[in-house]
């Protein structure tokens, strides 16, 4: 075999190790983690939003994913939720939609229904960086409370 056709041969040994060597690190990322909890304080009368933001739409209040739930009528409301998202930075809230019109109401950018954030309680507005998660693996014991 000459020398030109094992460098030829060996170039390309190399360029598909490096090819199949990026894709799966780029695969690494994409890979999905859930995200899952509890919120308590509600009515039981109502549907249940869970929604999670990623840090470009929280002020905006645009959120990357909504889950509703129906809470079992009747005793202490306790709703279960889980998301599914890729590794990075999140925030997480909730609110009961008592006039079910889907959106959480504002009065004066106060809320006129019960919401509430992961890792916020407070007055004023919540900061993103004061209240996300850093989500690189499965979670499962988020808690929100709604007032």
């Amino acid at each position: 075999m000459s020398v030109m056709k094992s460098k030829s041969i060996l170039l390309a040994v190399f360029l598909s190790v490096f090819v199949f060597s990026f894709f799966n690190i780029a695969n690494a990322d994409d890979r999905l983690h859930k995200v899952s909890g509890t919120v308590t304080g509600c009515s039981s009368k109502h549907a249940v939003h869970v929604l999670i933001y990623e840090e470009a739409g929280f002020k905006g209040m645009n959120h990357s994913q909504e889950n509703i739930y129906s809470p079992t009528k009747g005793g202490d409301c306790s709703v279960d939720f889980s998301m599914e998202v890729p590794t990075g930075p999140y925030a997480l809230a909730s609110f009961e939609d008592k006039n079910g019109n889907g959106e959480l109401d504002f009065f004066f950018f106060i809320p006129k229904e019960p919401a509430g954030f992961y890792q916020f309680s407070g007055m004023g507005a919540p900061k993103f960086d004061k209240m996300k998660v850093d989500v690189n693996g499965d979670i499962d014991n988020i808690e929100i409370v709604l007032p």
